[in-house]
């Protein structure tokens, strides 16, 4: 595995690490001026540097770039029901290392979890960390949406699934990108489940129930298996 720091500052052919990961670089990494290192920050590139300057933030050039193996595989958006902080943590990293590109969550009727701003932050914090140890060089955004809003939001994936527990629909090949629908610990309300089922195509994730976080990878996994390039 590569050595893979996150940076936001890029001048011309040199970037700038946070005092976080410049602390992270020299102090746990223990990387010298003069070393190499692999660099992301969220446009697919790879960037190979060349370690400057060591300070309080940690200052590289850049050597050369190039596209990610991951980068553009397809987008898979995730509308996600909030769950607790345990499993929603343990489903982040898994859905950032399948690739997905976004994760919408939403607070349904049986959702115990709720969601505010400090705690997506950190979400999204997690999210980079992810990228960094699955190698990935974009980063799995994590965004707020209202249940009622995701009508209108995923219109624009022409391959829309919905997880129903009480589906007895297989999963059939398709091609492209796509969005999943999948619930909480609790599972979905008698209305959530004909409002999702008007939207997406129900499938089922098998004859037992899976715990939420267990469900949305295991969905995410199958979807990919049958998707055609």
């Amino acid at each position: 595995m590569d050595d893979r720091f996150y940076f936001e500052i890029k001048n011309a052919n040199n970037v700038v690490f946070s005092a976080a990961e410049s602390q992270h670089i020299v102090k746990v990494r223990r990387k010298q001026v003069g070393d190499e290192i692999v660099g992301f920050n969220g446009d697919g590139l790879d960037y190979k540097l060349k370690i400057e300057e060591i300070g309080k933030q940690v200052q590289a050039k850049v050597i050369n770039k190039t596209k990610n193996r991951a980068f553009g595989e397809k987008k898979i958006v995730v509308y996600l029901a909030m769950l607790k902080n345990d499993a929603l943590q343990t489903a982040i990293d898994n859905l950032a290392e399948l690739n997905v590109s976004e994760v919408k969550l939403f607070r349904s009727d049986f959702s115990v979890a709720n969601i505010d701003n400090k705690k997506l932050e950190k979400l999204n914090f997690q999210s980079i960390q992810a990228s960094k140890q699955c190698e990935r060089a974009d980063i799995m955004k994590i965004s707020i949406i209202n249940k009622n809003e995701i009508e209108n939001d995923i219109k624009a994936f022409p391959n829309r699934f919905f997880a129903y527990e009480n589906s007895n629909e297989k999963i059939k090949s398709f091609s492209g990108d796509f969005a999943l629908i999948i619930g909480p610990e609790g599972g979905f309300s008698a209305d959530e489940a004909r409002y999702f089922s008007s939207l997406a195509s129900e499938i089922s994730l098998g004859k037992t129930i899976l715990r939420a976080e267990v469900a949305v990878v295991s969905a995410v996994s199958a979807l990919k298996a049958v998707s055609l390039c």
